[in-house]
């Protein structure tokens, strides 16, 4: 199944989402929890894996500052679809900390809100079913001007 959409395709996934207390996986590219991840950062960044984390929605953007050059990946869980801390997330890791490895949104998210989540930085959505991406991946472009600024352009007004 391809329930994950990267730069506006469908993609296979070949990351593994490690949860709180699940074992690691033996090879391969793993997303790690940020606690884990922080309890043996010294281990994980000199391996040789392919190594990203995942912020819950208490865990803050200034928590992994300090590892952006190391991490390939960043997933932001949203636990529900009503809670946007996530989008502030993935603007301040994108403007402020210039963090340019994919921006991941995991969990509870709706596909009406995957242009809103690429406006703010993500780039990649693990959608739940195939159903589910499709028709985020129709959403994902629906307007062809932006009239406010996002990670992704410039204001209308300043295009003058």
């Amino acid at each position: 199944m391809q329930n994950l959409i990267k730069d506006g395709q469908r993609q296979d996934d070949p990351w593994t989402l490690v949860e709180d207390d699940a074992p690691l996986p033996a090879q391969g590219p793993m997303i790690l929890p940020l606690a884990l991840y922080l309890a043996q950062k010294a281990e994980w960044d000199a391996s040789d894996r392919d190594i990203g984390v995942w912020l819950n929605d208490e865990q803050m953007a200034e928590d992994v500052t300090g590892s952006l050059d190391n991490l390939a990946l960043i997933a932001l869980r949203f636990p529900k679809f009503a809670d946007g801390r996530g989008f502030s997330k993935a603007r301040l890791l994108r403007e402020r900390y210039g963090y340019s490895g994919e921006l991941r949104a995991i969990g509870d998210f709706l596909p009406d809100q995957v242009f809103y989540m690429g406006r703010c930085g993500i780039n990649a959505f693990a959608c739940r079913t195939d159903d589910e991406a499709s028709v985020a991946l129709a959403l994902l472009t629906p307007f062809s001007v932006r009239y406010q600024s996002g990670t992704d352009s410039t204001p209308l007004f300043e295009r003058r």
